[in-house]
C-alpha cells in the first residue's frame, strides 16, 4: 500500500486509499470503520466528517479507482500513438498480453477495486452506476485499441477477454511461468481473431502437467464428501467465502468437525471443493447419458442461460479473488489459473465442425471469452445480451484448424 506514503495525502485520500489496500488484500469483509481507522491514524469520526457514512466512502473509493484508471488508460493509448494502423490480429495478442500484466502488478489495488466493484453491484443497486462506469471504460479502451489494429469489430470480445485473463492473472504463482504463458494465451487470442483455433505453447502444456500433479486427490464421493463439498458451495453462495470455515461447514453439512477436517484439511482443500461444486452447478446440462453425447442445442441453451444464475457465478469470482489475496490459498493456484476449460471444451467442441480438434488453449480460450461476457452483461438488456452471444457464435462457427 501506501503506508510509507500515506502522510503526504489529505484525510479523505488517506481514507480512500486505505479502502482501496482493504479491497486488494483483505477483501470486502474486512471492510470497517475500525479497520480503516487504524490504517490511517484517524479516528473513525473522521469517516463520518469528510464522507457522511461509510457507504458513501466506499463509493467515493470506486469513483477514485475509477478516475485513476481512466488516467491509466490514456497513457496506455498515449503509449501506443505511434502504432501503425491496420497491424491486424497478432498486435492485438502482444498488446493484451502487456496490458493484463501491467494492469494487475503496477495497478493491482485498482484491478481489485474494480472486481470488487463487480461482486458489489451484484448485490447492492448502489453500486449499478459504478460498475457501467468501469464497463464504459473497457469498452471504450478496447474500441479504440482494436480500431487502430484494424479489428474494432473484435473490441467487445477483446474486453471481455482482457476482463477475465486479469482475474486469473491477479492469482499469484510462479511470476516467470505465469508471464510466459500469458504470453502464449493472448497469443492464442490472436489466433482466433485471425480465424484459426490454437496450439497449446510450451510454458502453458508446463504449467498445466504441473497443476495435474499438484492437484490433490479429490476424496472419494462416499456421500459425507459429497455432503460437506454441497455444504462449502452453499456456503460462498449464500455468505461469501469469509464464511467459508471448517466448523460452518460442518454445521451445515450436519456432521462433527473432527469428520470435516479429516475430509477437507485445510483452508485451500474447503475453497477448492467450494470451487469445484459451484462450477459444476454453473456447467449442468439436462442430461442423460455420457456428456460427450449432449446435443449443441444443450449445450447452447446451457451457455446462453447463465444470467438464471448470478449468485453462483458472482461466487466463483468471490473464491477466485480469495485465492488472489490469500498467500494460505496459494496451493490452489495452478489449478485454477491452467486447468479451466473442463466443461468449457465441451461446449466449444459440441458448436464446431464434427471431428474438429481442440486444444487445451482453446477451451481456456473460449472459457475465458464467456466468463467475461457473463461479467459484462449481468444486469444489462436483454437486447445488448443476445447481441453479444451472437458476436462470441459467430468468432467460433469461423474457427478452423491449419493443415
Amino acid at each position: 500500500m501506501i503506508d510509507h506514503e500515506i502522510q503526504e495525502f489529505s484525510s479523505q485520500e488517506k481514507l480512500i486509499r486505505a479502502a482501496l489496500d482493504v479491497w486488494a488484500n483483505q477483501g470486502h469483509s474486512a471492510m470497517s470503520a475500525r479497520t480503516l481507522s487504524r490504517a490511517t491514524g484517524l479516528p473513525t469520526s473522521s469517516i463520518y466528517h469528510h464522507f457522511g457514512s461509510m457507504e458513501q466512502l466506499l463509493q467515493s473509493a470506486q469513483a477514485y479507482a475509477r478516475d485513476a484508471a481512466q488516467t491509466w488508460c490514456a497513457d496506455r493509448l498515449d503509449d501506443l500513438a505511434g502504432w501503425p494502423e491496420g497491424l491486424g490480429a497478432q498486435s492485438i495478442a502482444r498488446a493484451l498480453a502487456v496490458l493484463v500484466d501491467d494492469w494487475t502488478s503496477e495497478r493491482r489495488e485498482l484491478a481489485f477495486a474494480a472486481n470488487q466493484c463487480h461482486l458489489l453491484a451484484q448485490r447492492d443497486e448502489a453500486y449499478l452506476v459504478a460498475i457501467n462506469s468501469w464497463r464504459d471504460l473497457w469498452a471504450d479502451f478496447w474500441r479504440e485499441v482494436c480500431g487502430r489494429a484494424g479489428l474494432g469489430q473484435y473490441a467487445a470480445l477483446t474486453a471481455h477477454v482482457f476482463e477475465a485473463t486479469v482475474q486469473f492473472h491477479l492469482i499469484r504463482w510462479n511470476r516467470t511461468i505465469d508471464r510466459a504463458a500469458l504470453d502464449e494465451f493472448c497469443t492464442g487470442w490472436g489466433e482466433w481473431l485471425s480465424g484459426k483455433l490454437a496450439e497449446e505453447g510450451p510454458w502453458r502444456r508446463h504449467a498445466r502437467e504441473i497443476a495435474l500433479a499438484s492437484a490433490p486427490e479429490v476424496p472419494a464421493q462416499n456421500g459425507v464428501a459429497a455432503r460437506i463439498s454441497d455444504a462449502a458451495a452453499d456456503i460462498v453462495e449464500e455468505g461469501g467465502v469469509s464464511a467459508l470455515t471448517h466448523r460452518a461447514v460442518a454445521a451445515r453439512a450436519e456432521v462433527t468437525l473432527g469428520v470435516a477436517s479429516y475430509n477437507f484439511r485445510t483452508s485451500a482443500d474447503l475453497v477448492r471443493a467450494a470451487f469445484n461444486t459451484i462450477y459444476r452447478r454453473l456447467t449442468e446440462v439436462s442430461r442423460e447419458g455420457p456428456v460427450e453425447q449432449v446435443e449443441r442445442s444443450e449445450w447452447t441453451a446451457a451457455w446462453r442461460d447463465f444470467s438464471s444464475q448470478p449468485r453462483r457465478l458472482a461466487a466463483m469470482e468471490e473464491l477466485m479473488l480469495a485465492v488472489a489475496r490469500d498467500p494460505e490459498l496459494r496451493d490452489f493456484a495452478p489449478q485454477l489459473r491452467y486447468l479451466r476449460g473442463r466443461s468449457s471444451g465441451l461446449q466449444l467442441q459440441a458448436q464446431l465442425e464434427p471431428g474438429a480438434r481442440i486444444s487445451p488453449l482453446d477451451a481456456a480460450l473460449y472459457s475465458s471469452m464467456i466468463s467475461g461476457q457473463r461479467r459484462a452483461l449481468i444486469g444489462r438488456p436483454e437486447a445488448e445480451m443476445h447481441d453479444s452471444l451472437d458476436q462470441a457464435a459467430r468468432i467460433v462457427a469461423g474457427l478452423r484448424r491449419d493443415g
